[in-house]
């Protein structure tokens, strides 16, 4: 089974994959956004560019994400912070705001249901043993944004405009979402990359869901703690 981290676009998915990984010992599958060179693109010109791209970008990330996790279920407890799953949610909120075209938008959820099909039918369920969803108030996903600093993404009324799009698809995905467990971490009130305290909080939260289902036995949990200390 793989852990999947889910959040909205800076909503700390790749450092919560880090930490968890670490601490469980296994495998971390992120998404590197230099393999992604159509992503400059997609966000240089607005509305435009967005539509233009749609198609190509989603189909690039699918390709991606089938890759990684053929990889990450041949694995035990392997975290991801990205998945065909988040690839859905962003491409649905492209179509619903017009910046995606029908007609490629229906042949990309056709060649998405085929890959999830396949590799969910493969000898190790692809489907996640759980989901960690990292709920984030929009004005603190805007201050992550800004702050890491990249260039594409630099925040004006257009992106602004766009990034409460992706925000309300998320918490919407959130709120319907029952394929998998998930449990929700509260971003507003936990800092696990800056407090040692919120770290260590969360990351026992995750490790006793995972016990609950059996993910993780008692023996394999403890000594994680162990080795914690």
């Amino acid at each position: 089974m793989v852990l999947l981290v889910q959040s909205p676009i800076g909503g700390g998915k790749t450092s919560l994959t880090k930490l968890l990984s670490e601490d469980l010992g296994t495998t971390a599958y992120y998404e590197k956004v230099e393999d992604m060179p159509m992503l400059q693109d997609f966000y240089k010109a607005g509305a435009e560019s967005r539509q233009a791209k749609a198609f190509p970008l989603q189909v690039g990330f699918l390709t991606y994400r089938f890759g990684q996790l053929g990889s990450a279920i041949k694995e035990e407890n392997s975290v991801l912070d990205s998945s065909l799953i988040s690839d859905g949610v962003m491409a649905k909120n492209l179509f619903n705001r017009g910046e995606f075209d029908e007609a490629e938008f229906r042949l990309y959820t056709q060649l998405s249901s085929y890959m999830t099909n396949l590799i969910t039918a493969a000898p190790t369920n692809a489907k996640p043993g759980l989901i960690i969803y990292l709920k984030i108030p929009f004005s603190l996903m805007l201050e992550h944004i800004k702050n890491r600093g990249r260039d594409m993404e630099v925040i004006d009324d257009d992106k602004k405009a766009y990034y409460y799009d992706v925000w309300k698809s998320y918490e919407a995905w959130a709120t319907s979402y029952a394929e998998s467990p998930m449990i929700t971490i509260d971003m507003e009130h936990i800092d696990f990359v800056n407090n040692p305290g919120d770290k260590v909080l969360v990351l026992d939260q995750i490790e006793k869901e995972m016990n609950a289902l059996s993910l993780l036995t008692s023996d394999e949990l403890r000594a994680i703690k162990k080795r914690r200390k």
